[in-house]
Parts: structure tokens; sequence; C-alpha cells
């Protein structure tokens, strides 16, 4: 696997934001709000071209207490998760698409829809994500833009007959918390403030998240696949993203990258053997978190590139514009709420009596989505695949979301409910 240059890797960052400034103005930062931009771009090496297939922003993330066994909530709504969510649609798209023999990014070998040889898939974020791939020591940062460190000017010691006093060591410091029953940050001066290679939930305060950091996200999906569970049934092997791309002007450390997202687990990085390329960008996200930019944008954007460009506003984990008394019903859930991504699941499996020997010829109008999960996980346990890598215990079978996908309603408008 080839490294890009550097030419080619600005040029992708400029399509993604070039995306962004496309899309409507609803949902976007004002001037003195930041967001992060993340998207999941396609590449053919055969025709080498690329394109952005998912694009997501967004910095917030709902507590506990606000979580819907409905699935139609969005827990996390950070940038690197709603692009990753809005590529779940786009593969589930295009694998209804090859069961049609219509043009799609797989084909079928051996009864089977493959991924095509030709396509492979990057991963941009104009930030390092939150967690432990941002805690970086100060003294060993590479590129950091024209970001300010310090408002004292140190004199330089080789024009100065001054006795300088250097700083002391620190680290730029994550609010993403350690699991409650695991050992947690000592918080001591410099750079033993953080506790590193630590698996954690994301930064917020008040009501405490679930939800874990996008460092251990994005490094589940490095090991596992980025497919998720669901689809890695209708697919023969997982889908890996094998190139990520960060944004210029920002603390970084490659090193940091490669601690937090390829080597804290050993096991997996010795069985997968995969080669990967970490590049930071030129390019500088204008919306990034500035001097004059400074409260986090309350919403997120999806895109995805189905359906000429499928776009939604998210406001803390609802569709922009549903109230409290429409949120139950299903036609105002977000295209990549936890129901939808198991409806476009289910429909496949309904549309094709192939798939029926998952639910082992069970009415799947029966099946609801924590005992779809649950038998997916007894699966992969089967067949050695470690299910349970970078994730919460406390939400390892996701039991309370016992919601299904009536069957009489996929095919017609799905009705809300009266009260």
């Amino acid at each position: 696997m080839n490294r890009y240059k550097q030419c080619f890797v600005d040029k992708i960052v400029e399509d993604c934001i070039q995306l962004f400034t496309s899309i409507s103005k609803t949902g976007k930062p004002l001037e003195n709000e930041w967001t992060v931009l993340s998207c999941i771009i396609q590449y053919d090496a055969v025709s080498a071209l690329h394109k952005v297939v998912a694009l997501g922003t967004g910095s917030k993330c709902i507590g506990a207490s606000k979580m819907s066994h409905l699935g139609n909530i969005l827990n996390d709504s950070h940038a690197e998760v709603i692009s990753r969510r809005g590529f779940l649609l786009y593969l589930y798209k295009n694998i209804q698409l090859c069961l049609e023999n219509k043009d799609s990014i797989f084909e079928i070998v051996e009864s089977q829809c493959k991924l095509k040889e030709n396509i492979e898939f990057m991963f941009y974020s104009s930030q390092l994500p939150c967690g432990d791939a941002s805690i970086i020591r100060k003294d060993d940062i590479e590129n950091i833009g024209d970001i300010v460190l310090c408002s004292k000017r140190y004199a330089q010691d080789d024009v100065s007959n001054i006795q300088v006093k250097k700083p002391k060591s620190d680290v730029f410091r994550t609010g993403a918390k350690c699991l409650e029953n695991s050992k947690q940050d000592p918080k001591l001066p410099g750079i033993e403030y953080h506790l590193l290679g630590q698996v954690r939930t994301k930064p917020g305060r008040g009501d405490r998240t679930l939800s874990l950091s996008c460092s251990d996200k994005i490094a589940r999906w490095i090991h596992l696949g980025i497919q998720g569970s669901l689809i890695s049934l209708l697919i023969p092997e997982p889908i890996y993203i094998k190139h990520l791309i960060f944004g210029g002007g920002i603390p970084y450390s490659e090193d940091s990258l490669k601690r937090a997202l390829f080597t804290r687990d050993t096991y997996m990085e010795a069985k997968l053997g995969l080669s990967h390329h970490i590049y930071q960008s030129t390019i500088t996200l204008p919306w990034i978190k500035t001097d004059k930019r400074i409260k986090p944008a309350p919403s997120s954007i999806i895109w995805v590139n189905i359906n000429n460009g499928l776009s939604e506003v998210v406001v803390q984990g609802k569709k922009l514009g549903v109230t409290k008394k429409k949120e139950t019903c299903p036609n105002n859930y977000l295209c990549i709420s936890k129901y939808n991504l198991y409806k476009a699941f289910i429909e496949i499996l309904d549309s094709n009596n192939k798939w029926y020997k998952i639910c082992e010829n069970e009415d799947i109008k029966n099946i609801a989505y924590n005992d779809m999960k649950r038998r997916i996980m007894i699966k992969l346990i089967i067949i050695n695949i470690r299910f349970d890598l970078f994730l919460n215990p406390s939400r390892v079978d996701e039991g309370w979301l016992n919601f299904k996908i009536p069957v009489r309603l996929r095919a017609t408008t799905e009705q809300c409910p009266t009260k």
C-alpha cells in the first residue's frame, strides 16, 4: 500500500471543506462558534478518482439520562461519529444496489456482496480525536500551525545573555474521562496529569455520557473494520480504513496517534498485520477553535452521498425542528439513528431469502435490535473476533435497546403515534 503525496492529501482536504461550504448554511457555526469536520472519502485505484461519501460536523454528546430505548436519539454527535454513521448508510445503499445488479461499490462473489478490489476508503478529520490521541506533550509538537501556545515570549539562548527560565513540560489535556471502574488519571502537575492508553468516555460536564471517546471508537474501527457488526454479517470481509488525514493548524503528534489508534491492543495489531498511513494536511479548516471562535456550535450536520446528497441537521441528538411531541414518530428520526440503520439492515434481510439464515429462519419482525446484536456477538465469538475491543463494559450488549422494525411498515410510510 503506497503512501499518498502531500499535494494529494491537501487536495482531499480541500474537497472536504469545499463540500461543507456548499451545503445549506442551516446548522453551520456562527461567527463566534467553532466545529469539527470529519469525512470519509472513497478512492478508486483504477480511475485514480476520489469523492467524499459521508460528511459530519459537531462536538456535542448527550448525557446518559437522555438516551432512548427506541433508537431514535443520537447519543454521540461528534463529527467523527456522524460521518461514520453516514458511511454505514452509504454501505447499506450500495449493498442493496449490488443485490439488485445495479452500479455499486460491491460485486457478487460466491453469492456474497464483496467490496470491489479497486475501492478503498480514507478518513479525514479537522482535529485529532478526543481521548487518548489528544494527550500530546507540548514539547513534542510536530506542527501546530498558527496556534499560540503561550502569551509570554521567552528569550532565545543564542541571542541573549539573560538566563532563560524554561517552561515545565506539560501536555495538551483531554476532557475525556477514564471509565468509572478502571484506573483514573493521577492529575499531577505537568506531563503526569493523564494516564496514557486508557479507554475513556466523551468529554462533557453535568450528566455524564456513556459514549466512548473518538480515539477509542476510531481504534475499534481500525482493528475490527469500520462497517459495524450488522453489516459484517452481510459482507465476507471487514472494510478497513488504511489512510487517516488530520487537519493543519492544530496540536499534532504522529506518535500520539499511533499510540492511541494502533498499538494499544498488541494482539489485534499482530493478528491483522495491516499497514496504515497517517498524514497531516497543510490545510486548516476555517471553523476550528480560535480566540474569535470560542463557543462550540450547538448543532451537527450530516451529509451522505446517496439520493443526490442526503443532508440533515442534528440538535441534541434529534433532527432539527422536531418537537418533543413528535420525536417518537419514526418519520422524524434522523437518517443515521440506530432505528433507521437497523431498518436498512432489516430491509435487506426481508428482500433476500438467502439472508434469513442469519435469523435462523425466525420471522425478522420479531427480532428486536438488542436481540440481533446479541446473536451477532455470539457469531463473532465463534469466529474469534474480539467484539469487546475498546468498548464500555456497561454498554456491551445494549440490552436496553429493545425496539423492532415492523414488517408491515417498511414498504409504506410509517405511522406516528397519536399521543
